[in-house]
């Protein structure tokens, strides 16, 4: 039965032609992907569906009859929640607050918090989650604020839930929970159109796939009739066979060997070295240390005893600029909120790091900006407006591009780049992964921390295995399986590949 159809949806900003001539059914109680790379006008389509945006032209049946959706509270009344990438809740608040924010229970004005605590524990119990509803969500981790956007949804009855990129910010063991949740609410009957650029995702979950591309539809196929390869081309429009990129090549010198690092109750002895030309991944579960790690040897987090050697000479990094001065870059996982600049334009965010080097007296060379912000977008393929464009109207594969070109641009040759793919498409992927094996050739060190473990796999000489803050694996490449690593990651076993060393 088709409980929510979109037929002939078209719309358009300034100068963007966002949709054109979209239509697509979704049944009662499947789980309905929806994919596309950034820009292909998937978000647009689910924002029309929740009210946010108002459509120009087309139709939206819900159960066979025309609805008229042109806010919020329409869809609500329709039937349809959204729960968006970025989590929109009150940390300040209750779990139960937050939920039943826009209805309150109780008279004259003064909320009666048993039955608003009542009806909230129902919830938590419907999907037997641990939280309670008393507790500050301030306080909670990531999946649980997760977990509370869906109680939200749920809270309005809703038989239609949008998720757009929810498990963006969750670990594996958490990704797994909420695979339960969606599969539990299927099973109830409701409908859930889930938007991700993980594929795996897709073909864990997904009853269908419709593809958009360029805001157009392209397609809809049932998930056993169509593999991982013709998806990519109907979202890309063109063959990526090899999303992957890895090539064998010699590995120079020691660019960066650590020894001993420790940090009180974070992680303890840590050890390991890079190569130049090596590409190492970093995988563990979510708060088993490796972030913290990371962020120690670019001076983000102070360490209590260890010590960092660069090129061969010790290295005295207590902050960022000590990191850059002595050849380290970053890549931050959170490319939003600390890695770009998002008010400023694209020539000033890939030279903020250097402005002492292109100065003259004092005063920054646009020339010289505009001379590197040219190199890197023809070394890296960067696409943008002109070079006043604010980053933050750029896609999220650009937006990486131009963090990664931050740090090469201050001639770092040792780089640590945390979840270099996160929350970018498929076809952003595959250049990003291009660019990363050709750095590779021209001997630059590489540390990869990821929480997608096939992309450890595929694009790693080996891996490193971080359980409670300490090394448990050292994992050759033609030795690596999820599983393996996963067992180092949960304690359950240490495993170090003979013939190479940490």
């Amino acid at each position: 039965m088709t409980v929510c159809e979109v037929k002939n949806i078209c719309k358009s900003f300034p100068g963007v032609k966002a949709l054109t001539d979209v239509s697509i059914a979704f049944e009662q109680g499947e789980v309905h992907a929806v994919v596309g790379e950034n820009g292909a006008g998937k978000s647009t389509l689910m924002k029309i569906l929740g009210g946010l945006f108002s459509l120009d032209s087309g139709t939206i049946l819900i159960n066979g009859k025309e609805a008229a959706i042109r806010s919020i509270s329409d869809a609500l009344r329709h039937g349809i929640s959204v729960i968006y990438q970025e989590l929109n809740l009150m940390k300040a608040l209750t779990v139960a607050e937050n939920i039943f924010v826009s209805n309150l229970p109780g008279r004259a004005g003064v909320v009666n918090y048993k039955a608003l605590n009542q009806n909230t524990q129902e919830l938590i119990d419907s999907l037997s989650l641990k939280i309670k509803p008393t507790d500050t969500v301030s306080m909670l981790s990531v999946s649980e604020q997760q977990m509370v956007e869906i109680l939200k949804a749920l809270s309005h009855n809703s038989e239609i839930i949008i998720m757009d990129e929810p498990t963006a910010a969750l670990n594996t063991q958490e990704v797994e929970a909420l695979y339960g949740i969606i599969r539990k609410l299927k099973a109830d009957g409701k409908t859930i159109l889930y938007i991700s650029h993980r594929l795996r995702e897709v073909f864990d979950l997904a009853d269908r796939v419709s593809v958009l591309r360029d805001g157009e539809f392209v397609g809809t196929q049932k998930i056993d009739k169509i593999d991982e390869n013709t998806l990519v081309e109907m979202m890309v429009g063109r063959d990526i066979s090899q999303l992957y990129q890895y090539t064998v090549h010699p590995f120079g010198k020691t660019m960066l060997q650590v020894e001993g690092l420790s940090r009180k109750e974070r992680f303890e002895d840590v050890s390991f070295t890079l190569r130049a030309g090596e590409v190492v991944g970093m995988a563990g579960l979510m708060g088993g240390g490796r972030e913290e790690i990371a962020k120690a040897i670019y001076g983000l987090r102070r360490i209590d005893a260890g010590s960092i050697t660069v090129n061969g000479q010790k290295a005295d990094i207590r902050g960022p600029a000590d990191a850059i001065q002595n050849g380290i870059g970053f890549v931050t996982e959170d490319r939003k909120d600390s890695g770009i600049f998002a008010l400023m334009n694209v020539r000033e965010n890939i030279t903020i790091n250097i402005l002492r080097l292109i100065a003259q007296l004092r005063l920054i060379s646009a020339k010289k900006e505009r001379e590197i912000l040219a190199e890197y977008t023809k070394r890296m393929n960067m696409r943008y407006a002109g070079e006043t464009q604010r980053i933050m109207n750029l896609s999220g594969g650009n937006q990486q591009k131009f963090v990664l070109a931050r740090a090469l641009a201050a001639d770092c040759k040792v780089l640590i780049l945390c979840e270099p793919t996160r929350g970018i498409d498929v076809g952003a992927k595959a250049e990003i992964y291009r660019l990363l094996s050709d750095l590779a050739e021209q001997g630059y060190a590489m540390l990869i921390i990821s929480s997608e473990l096939p992309e450890i796999m595929s694009i790693c000489y080996r891996t490193l295995v971080v359980y409670h803050g300490r090394i448990t694996g050292n994992i050759l490449r033609e030795e690596m399986h999820e599983n393996l690593i996963m067992r180092c990651a949960t304690g359950a076993e240490t495993y170090f590949s003979q013939g190479v060393d940490l």
